[in-house]
């Protein structure tokens, strides 16, 4: 039996192997899979170059902005430098034929289109942003303004207008821009691209709106337009009211082009104005209850309602009727605040002894001040304390007006003021004020969000005392589903700690212990209205004081409900008020706090200890 052998597969003689080569097709095949190769090769090494740019020129941003933070605008140009170099060397290689052919290869295109539309916003926003900003930055360095012979310059402000219109423009159409950029299907790296890439824009565009709104008021507010007369309130926190401090003591300043001057101070007593017995302004809906009929009668209790609108326009309407001027507004300033700028300067030297300075003017007048004149003459008192706080006022404008003072400390000391809502101005122009409100800078009631909702937590002396600069707080949130619909349950808590010495009848001052007598009080207790604003639609469900629950009132501040809890707390006592809301709508959402500025800050804790359901009224 034979055995044949099959081989498998097409048999080709050795001719076909040489006449195959010499075919022009397979070269024309073999040419375009090796071009094809090589654009492959090509556009991902170009690839590679992009993303190192962009990474490169996205760092340099960062230390762009911590030059900026740390107020070295000296390099500023050489880091401007480095990003533009490295935005349009993205851009290039993004700009080529071969780039573009890559882009319409079906799943793999679309990798290639979002790297290019990366690389051309980044360029967009560095030579139409990021350029024009950095070009007036030294113009805007802190040392611009301080006052030179008590002018500040208004020329940096009125030049940066067009730069920061222009960048706020063109970040807002970057903003869009990368939001349209479709990352879907593409490799991981480039969605993470983005993310960053909008996330640096995020972090700008709320900053440059704010800066884009509020520059163009600089220039007509300091009087470049035409003189402008302010009514300066100094509250005083040792004697607390909602809004901060009861305002005790004022100022008119004019301010001409930039030329700044002192004009008169005036204490709120000694009859330098007058009691009404019907509110100057319209009483909003809800307030008069809610403020035992002080609203708007007597300028030092102006602070009473924490909205400083309402605070300006009775301060005006006051002094219009006391003096028969209209002001342009009313900035107001408590001793806090007015450390923090004392910090930017040397100590200033006080005729009726001591000096001040960072350190030593908080408690001089708010505290010492009060003991040093104690004769128990009210009027006499009340005069010699007056004087102080007169001095203090003149020497601190004297040497804010002239110098000497560090830019960078002063600067830092107005954000600090402001952001605790110790520093606050109201504008009696109609378009200014609005702007004012749109911005977020009017000092007003406690403004809710789709993320976050916001309570208000103010303290309110109820004795007439400069007790409360030795009250220390803290506020609590915490926060909890613990309804069938949806709602949040939230805890708003105040802890209120008293360090007035056990002897205080004989170690404190009358100007300090107040009218303790006439309240029915023992020297040394504070007693205190703790309100809490909770957001409009809310609904309060309850309040407790160390744990045990109190009756409320239903009251309200036009569209907010309000909760008020009368408390005394003794000398070196501790209590807690605790207030329950639930939350207007389904959903979760962050919990904040707005609170009264007082002597000491006031830390805010949030959920710790977590909420427990168990201990949630329920309504």
């Amino acid at each position: 039996m034979s055995i044949i052998a099959h081989s498998v597969g097409p048999r080709h003689r050795p001719g076909q192997a040489r006449r195959l080569v010499s075919r022009w097709w397979f070269w024309a095949v073999l040419a375009a899979v090796v071009l094809i190769l090589a654009c492959v090769a090509w556009v991902g090494a170009r690839g590679l170059q992009v993303k190192s740019h962009l990474d490169a020129a996205q760092a340099q941003v960062g230390q762009l902005k911590s030059q900026v933070a740390a107020q070295k605008f000296s390099g500023l140009n050489a880091t401007l430098t480095k990003i533009q170099t490295h935005s349009a060397a993205a851009l290039e290689l993004t700009n080529d034929p071969i780039w573009r052919m890559a882009e319409s290869v079906p799943v793999l295109g679309q990798n290639f289109t979002a790297v290019r539309e990366l690389a051309g916003i980044t360029d967009e926003v560095v030579n139409k942003a990021i350029t024009p900003l950095v070009s007036v930055a030294a113009t805007l360095d802190p040392a611009s303004f301080a006052p030179v012979n008590g002018a500040i310059s208004l020329k940096p402000f009125t030049d940066a207008i067009p730069a920061v219109a222009q960048a706020n423009t063109e970040l807002g159409v970057a903003t869009k821009a990368v939001n349209r950029i479709d990352t879907g299907g593409t490799i991981s790296q480039l969605g993470a691209a983005k993310v960053k890439l909008a996330g640096l824009l995020a972090s700008v565009v709320p900053v440059m709106k704010t800066a884009n709104d509020i520059l163009p008021l600089i220039p007509p507010l300091m009087g470049a337009d035409a003189p402008r007369r302010y009514v300066v309130m100094f509250r005083n926190n040792a004697e607390s009211r909602a809004l901060g401090g009861t305002a005790l003591s004022f100022a008119l300043v004019t301010v001409d082009n930039g030329q700044i001057r002192l004009t008169s101070t005036v204490p709120a007593g000694g009859g330098n104005f007058a009691h009404y017995r019907s509110p100057v302004i319209p009483v909003p809906d809800g307030v008069e209850e809610l403020d035992d009929g002080t609203f708007g009668t007597f300028i030092a209790n102006a602070t009473v309602r924490p909205d400083f609108a309402s605070a300006g326009k009775i301060t005006y309407q006051m002094w219009k009727q006391q003096f028969g001027e209209a002001v342009d507004g009313v900035l107001s300033i408590d001793p806090v605040a007015l450390s923090y700028i004392l910090r930017a300067t040397t100590p200033i030297p006080l005729a009726s002894g001591g000096s001040l300075t960072g350190d030593t003017l908080v408690p001089l007048l708010l505290n010492e001040v009060y003991q040093r004149y104690s004769t128990k003459n009210i009027v006499v008192d009340n005069a010699a304390q007056d004087a102080v706080y007169g001095e203090a006022v003149a020497s601190t404008f004297a040497r804010l007006s002239s110098g000497p003072l560090d830019s960078k400390v002063l600067m830092a000391a107005v954000v600090q003021g402001a952001t605790e809502h110790r520093l606050q101005f109201w504008s009696a122009h109609a378009d200014e004020q609005a702007q004012l409100v749109a911005t977020g800078f009017d000092g007003g009631l406690p403004k809710s969000d789709a993320t976050t909702d916001r309570v208000g937590v103010y303290f309110q002396d109820n004795v007439g005392s400069k007790l409360n600069f030795y009250l220390y707080q803290t506020v609590r949130l915490g926060q909890a589903v613990c309804r069938a619909d949806g709602r949040e349950s939230y805890r708003v808590g105040a802890d209120l700690a008293s360090t007035v010495p056990a002897n205080a009848a004989k170690s404190l001052s009358v100007s300090i212990l107040g009218n303790w007598k006439l309240e029915k009080l023992k020297p040394g207790q504070q007693r205190m209205y703790v309100m809490v604003y909770a957001p409009p639609g809310s609904q309060i469900t309850g309040a407790t004081v160390d744990g045990v629950p109190v009756a409320l009132k239903s009251l309200h501040d036009e569209a907010y409900p309000v909760a008020k809890v009368t408390v005394i707390v003794n000398p070196g006592q501790t209590l807690n008020v605790s207030i329950d809301i639930t939350a207007a709508k389904p959903g979760k959402k962050d919990l904040d706090a707005q609170v009264t500025p007082m002597v000491h800050n006031t830390p805010i804790v949030k959920n710790d200890p977590p909420l427990d359901c168990a201990t949630v009224p329920v309504k």
